[in-house]
């Protein structure tokens, strides 16, 4: 009988994403023939986190966030672009892109499988993400995977977690922790979901929000302790 369950999230918790992205945004803008650089790619890094927020907020579709943030980034440049094309481009090679881990994060995840029930729970498109955790080293620790796309639900809305819990037993709501690293998208949605909360924050950010973790770790093998 394990100890209680763990729900990670992927990009930035488990993977550093910032690598990925850097990674299929000069290979999508390569497409192009657009002559991109450090600054080209911290306004698109910008452009891209305010779509994706704007839809954790139901103020645009998925499939807006898809194409919109590729056509306002090249607007700036005043290059039009098809929206939809640049994004299976940069999806293609997100996919494609090595995965970087943080420090200690494969030993870490090997000592809690053990003693904890595991599973990813991230947003993003199905097809993307699959990709990307089955070529993960760490994806037979894990019990499940659930992709908002799947769930029809996205991170923080308490459904997505109804929805996970109504797969894995809501009995084990009351003994469950989710790790990750956004507030508005991970912590905000155990707070919704009424779970143990743990913020993984390895770039030092400063929490300005009044969105309180119960937990806040810089390094991924502090779990040990934390959970």
């Amino acid at each position: 009988m394990k100890e209680g369950t763990i729900l990670f999230d992927f990009d930035d918790t488990l993977v550093d994403f910032e690598a990925a992205e850097t990674y299929a945004f000069y290979k999508m803008v390569d497409h192009y023939d657009f002559d991109a650089s450090p600054q080209d790619f911290n306004y698109f890094t910008k452009v891209n986190q305010q779509h994706w927020q704007d839809f954790q907020k139901g103020e645009l579709t998925k499939e807006e966030v898809l194409s919109q943030r590729f056509e306002r980034f090249f607007e700036n440049y005043n290059i039009h672009i098809d929206g939809h094309e640049a994004d299976h481009i940069f999806r293609n090679e997100l996919a494609n892109a090595p995965l970087t881990y943080f420090d200690n994060m494969l030993n870490t995840l090997k000592e809690l499988s053990n003693k904890f029930n595991l599973y990813i729970v991230t947003n993003g498109v199905l097809e993307t993400q699959e990709r990307r955790i089955n070529k993960a080293a760490f994806k037979d620790l894990f019990d499940d995977v659930f992709v908002s796309e799947e769930t029809g639900y996205q991170k923080p809305m308490p459904e997505f977690f109804d929805y996970v819990f109504d797969k894995i037993g809501e009995h084990r709501r009351s003994n469950t922790m989710i790790v990750g690293d956004s507030l508005s998208s991970d912590i905000l949605g155990g707070i919704n979901a009424k779970i143990k909360t743990c913020w993984f924050n390895p770039r030092h950010q400063i929490n300005d929000t009044n969105i309180k973790a119960d937990v806040t770790i810089n390094h991924f093998n502090e779990l040990l302790v934390a959970i």
